[in-house]
């Protein structure tokens, strides 16, 4: 690892392929026998730009590692292996550079612990001697850099180690040329420059001790505006006046080492430590850059493990402080109370510091400033856990370069940020592969591995949250016998909730009593608020959510919001969106039973399903402008009314608060509230349509028709009636969309609402026409028509026309399919109607096509393709999946215009660039199902054919009609997953998605 990656095998040296193979075999390295997931090796070749096919690139990579370094080995003894979903490099100690370096450094310390130091300096000077050349050299890319940059940070350390044992001891240091390297390499930092001064020094070299300093103190005036620190500046002066003792030689005794003057009162580091390694690496960057701040506060929410943390890192870095490791606990949330006065605390410090009380100031200006003078010729790391605010560690601060206080805190102490300039990291709930790995130290390997499906629903009912995870793993392990599928059980069960199980009888474990102590901390109003939050459908929310919720104005919210999140009660997930772990849910709904009464809670609950109609209606319109919705019912005082503003937003509150929207006609049903669930049901309606997503439109509109029956509403049964016609229309349920239908038109007759029942006419005027039954269809027209005639509007007028038109398409009247739409489209372009534009764009490309006017088409299929990227804006991930597949099948159909309008080099172009994101969109959207289908292998067949064609370089006529008939099978292959339906039209014999020609020309003998 120390210079160029290589490997041998029998003294004969391997051939390791690429660059980014060998950066492969680095990240399997650098796991230390840990299995490493595709993902993580992935983000090492890639960072944050992977390409599609990025996990079958690994897969290549690991493929061909394994082969070169197992050999003829038996399975049993193969050195890279896969282990579970990720592979794993088996590696004894002395296999490998990096680990021989490491296990020295670490008996070295443990040496030195034991007052060894002549031991240590000898396994010191062992680990020196592999540091041969650059870590990792040649090996390109952002995380071999910061690989790189962390080896080399820890080759310094251990050369300044070594240089201050072999200093300390009285004899020469034998490292010279490593430190004089290290000085040019490192220009700023001083502890090399320092111990370089005392080896000159030692080497009766004071000239260039001098000239070492003086340099140090230019790069140090000219890079940062600073001077040296107060231990160069004495070191200086000894210099300068020829000080013997520098150069003096006082070895002790050999069997009689020096005592090492090191406090520690750092807690013992876990051994069972799981997870956490970005953030490990974050404070080990601010350690090694000089110019980062003196302080970092790691804060997180309650049972975290924020104090875990952070004594393993001290555990791990402990040879960057050789003048003590200082622990103190805050108790700044512990109970009422019992946070710790900061006088008393420096008074534990100089204690620690084994400075004498005698003669030590009384007042807190007089400590601080002892405390901090202390401080200042030492090179120690301070932890001052659990602190309350900054009020209470602002005292306690150093900024003595070579120390450096850690905080930790439920809160986000913003304004000790502010005022110092600290570094704050966050810490947050594990994910599923660390929750499993710390169950899998506490619990061991094979336990966990038998039961794997149950250990993953444990860390899922314990919120992923650390201290749960503990308290439930001490649970399981008290008692071996216990199933983990039991314990599982148990969880999932409403018998024993969550917190239940979790109690213990210390409350610094118990998860009821450590959130508590938060909760105990929030204002009144946030209290509430906290409280309140528990009725929220799901765990996510939004600011004006909130605000109707909580009957607070919009700015109040947020302020409200603000406090919870800095006591990490919430987690601010974007710019007003907010989300809350599972066990804070449960303790905030044990909170609310206790606190706030029955009529309380459902007047929030109505206010906040108030919020989401206006929400919800305010973004339908932004999809489509009509009056073709229901009006808002009365809404309670205090709902805050969130509106949309344009088509994309529309879209993202749709993606943002799909699951939540759907939750709420349950939540509707448990507090009475059902009435209003029919309009809400309406108002999903184009989203649910435009998303493809009819199973949950059927399901949303089940419940609304199940409140209007037993209401006896007409109006809700008609709406909820047309619903269930769409969505049976689109899962292809005839019979029962035409049933939905005739019930819908009888009920809005009954209601009296007569443009209510006009649209039911023209929903069943466009089915009918659809399906080929154009005079029934005309017919329920014409009734539309005339119940409009009161209501006449520019909406129902657009709905008419459509209807025309599509009767027009299916009797073949292609002529005046474009008179009918034509005139219409610049006041659609003006107004921004894109859904409906590109519903007029592809009835009136296809009756272009067959009046073979393709230029005029080609023109069309442009415009709509614009109007695709333009709303997209290249971020797919934030319209539904149907706008991708939309976008796919006009790419193609242009391409076919193209050709059919004699553009054929123009035409090869487009169709390539087609086929490459129909490629994209397969692997991304339908690989995974496709490949688990009976038909997987038919499935592999049409993406190998569509890959062949991609890969041919001459295009030509027979190039394009291969790529047809790729095209065709793999399309063919989408629509079977499940959700496809815009690709349809590329089909031979399948209908288009609104109308289009009566048999696709898309085929081998149009294009001729």
């Amino acid at each position: 690892m120390f210079g160029t990656v290589r490997a041998w095998r029998d003294k004969a040296e391997l051939d390791l392929g690429s660059p980014q193979q060998r950066l492969t075999l680095a990240v399997l390295l650098l796991a230390e026998g840990r299995a490493v997931q595709a993902p993580e090796i992935i983000h090492a070749l890639w960072g944050e730009r992977a390409p599609q096919a990025a996990r079958g690139t690994v897969r290549t990579y690991v493929y061909r590692l394994r082969k070169l370094l197992n050999g003829d080995a038996a399975p049993d003894g193969a050195v890279l292996r896969s282990e579970g979903n990720g592979y794993q490099l088996v590696l004894a100690d002395d296999q490998l550079d990096l680990s021989r370096f490491l296990r020295l450094v670490r008996a070295a310390e443990a040496a030195a612990t034991a007052h060894d130091r002549h031991r240590a300096v000898a396994l010191l000077h062992a680990a020196v001697t592999e540091l041969r050349d650059e870590p990792l050299r040649g090996i390109p890319g952002d995380w071999a850099e910061t690989e790189r940059r962390r080896l080399g940070r820890l080759a310094v350390r251990t050369v300044e180690l070594l240089s201050e044992h072999q200093l300390d001891l009285g004899g020469r240091v034998d490292v010279l040329d490593q430190l004089m390297a290290m000085s040019e390499a490192e220009p700023l930092r001083e502890r090399v420059h320092e111990l370089l001064i005392r080896a000159l020094c030692r080497e009766r070299r004071p000239a260039e001790a001098l000239a070492v300093y003086e340099k140090l103190r230019t790069t140090l005036r000219e890079e940062l505006g600073v001077e040296p620190s107060p231990a160069l500046r004495e070191l200086y002066a000894r210099v300068l006046r020829a000080d013997p003792a520098l150069s003096a030689a006082t070895a002790p005794a050999p069997g009689h080492s020096a005592p090492m003057a090191r406090s520690a009162l750092m807690p013992a580091a876990l051994p069972v430590f799981a997870g956490r390694e970005a953030e490990l690496r974050e404070l080990n960057s601010v350690l090694d850059d000089t110019t980062a701040p003196r302080t970092v506060i790691v804060h997180g929410t309650a049972g975290v493990g924020k104090t875990t943390f952070v004594v393993q890192w001290a555990s791990r870095v402990a040879s960057s402080f050789p003048d003590g490791q200082f622990f103190v606990n805050l108790r700044g949330f512990e109970s009422e109370d019992a946070a710790r006065d900061p006088a008393e605390v420096l008074h534990e410090l100089l204690d620690a510091l084994d400075l004498p009380s005698a003669n030590r100031p009384s007042g807190l200006d007089g400590l601080i400033a002892l405390y901090r003078g202390v401080l200042a010729e030492r090179r120690a790391l301070v932890v001052l856990d659990n602190a309350r605010d900054s009020k209470q560690v602002l005292p306690l601060l150093s900024a003595a370069p070579g120390c450096l206080v850690v905080i930790t805190s439920r809160r986000e102490l913003t304004s000790l940020v502010a005022s110092t300039g600290a570094h704050s990291t966050k810490i947050g709930l594990l994910d599923m592969e660390e929750s499993v790995a710390l169950m899998t130290h506490r619990l061991g390997e094979q336990r966990v591995l038998r039961e794997l499906p149950a250990v993953r629903t444990i860390a899922t009912m314990c919120a992923h949250l650390p201290l749960a995870l503990a308290v439930a793993a001490a649970r399981i392990a008290s008692n071996p016998k216990l199933r983990l599928s039991d314990i599982a059980d148990q969880l999932t069960s409403e018998v024993e909730p969550g917190l239940d199980f979790l109690s213990t009888d210390d409350p610094r474990s118990d998860v009821r009593t450590v959130l508590s102590w938060s909760y105990r901390a929030l204002s009144p109003e946030a209290a509430r608020t906290f409280r309140l939050l528990a009725l929220l459908p799901l765990s996510r929310t939004t600011t004006p959510a909130v605000a109707s919720l909580t009957a607070l104005s919009v700015p109040r919210a947020r302020a409200v919001l603000r406090e919870l999140s800095a006591l990490c009660l919430i987690n601010e997930d974007g710019p007003g969106q907010f989300s809350w772990h599972d066990l804070l849910r449960e303790y905030a709904a044990e909170v609310l039973e206790d606190t706030v009464d029955v009529e309380e809670q459902r007047a929030a609950c109505h206010r906040l399903l108030g919020h989401y109609l206006v929400l919800t209606r305010s973004a339908s319109l932004q999809l489509l402008a009509t009056d073709d919705l229901p009006d808002l019912p009365q809404l309670p005082p205090g709902v805050t009314a969130q509106s949309v503003d344009d088509l994309l937003s529309a879209f993202d509150m749709f993606a943002f608060q799909r699951d939540t929207l759907l939750s709420l006609f349950d939540f509707a049903t448990r507090w009475g509230l059902e009435s209003l669930s029919w309009q809400l049901a309406w108002y999903l309606r184009y989203y649910l349509d435009q998303a493809f997503l009819w199973q949950e439109m059927a399901a949303v509109n089940e419940l609304a028709l199940a409140w209007a029956k037993s209401a006896g509403d007409r109006l809700a049964t008609g709406y909820a009636r047309r619903g269930l016609a769409r969505a049976a229309a689109m899962l292809g349920d005839v019979k029962s969309g035409a049933r939905h239908l005739r019930a819908a038109i009888q009920a809005f007759e009954a209601s009296g609402d007569r443009q209510a029942e006009g649209y039911a006419h023209l929903q069943a005027a466009n089915w009918l026409i659809y399906i080929g039954q154009a005079e029934a269809g005309l017919d329920h027209a014409g009734k539309a028509c005339a119940l409009f005639r009161a209501t006449a509007s520019h909406h129902q007028e657009e709905a008419l026309r459509e209807v025309t038109a599509l009767s027009h398409v299916k009797a073949g009247r292609y002529s005046d399919v474009v008179d009918t739409l034509l005139r219409t489209l610049t006041a659609d372009y003006d107004s921004g109607a894109t859904l409906k534009l590109l519903r007029k764009i592809e009835h009136l490309t296809g009756a272009y096509e067959w009046l073979g006017e393709y230029h005029k088409a080609a023109e069309l299929h442009e415009s709509a393709l614009k109007l695709i990227l333009e709303l997209t804006d290249a971020d797919w991930g934030r319209l539904p999946y149907s706008f991708e597949e939309q976008f796919a099948t006009q790419s193609f159909l242009l391409a076919r215009t193209l050709y059919m309008a004699g553009e054929t080099d123009r035409a090869l172009v487009v169709q390539r660039e087609a086929l490459k994101g129909l490629h994209s969109l397969f692997r991304k959207h339908h690989m995974f199902v496709a490949f688990r289908q009976p038909d997987a292998a038919g499935a592999r067949q049409a993406l190998a054919e569509l890959e062949g064609v991609l890969a041919e370089q001459r295009l030509d006529h027979r190039w394009f009609t291969a790529s047809v008939r790729a095209v065709d099978r793999l399309a063919s292959v989408m629509t079977r997953t499940g959700t496809s339906r815009c690709l349809l039209e590329l089909q031979d014999g399948n209908p288009a998605p609104f109308a289009g020609p009566k048999a696709s020309p898309y085929r081998d003998n149009a294009i001729r």
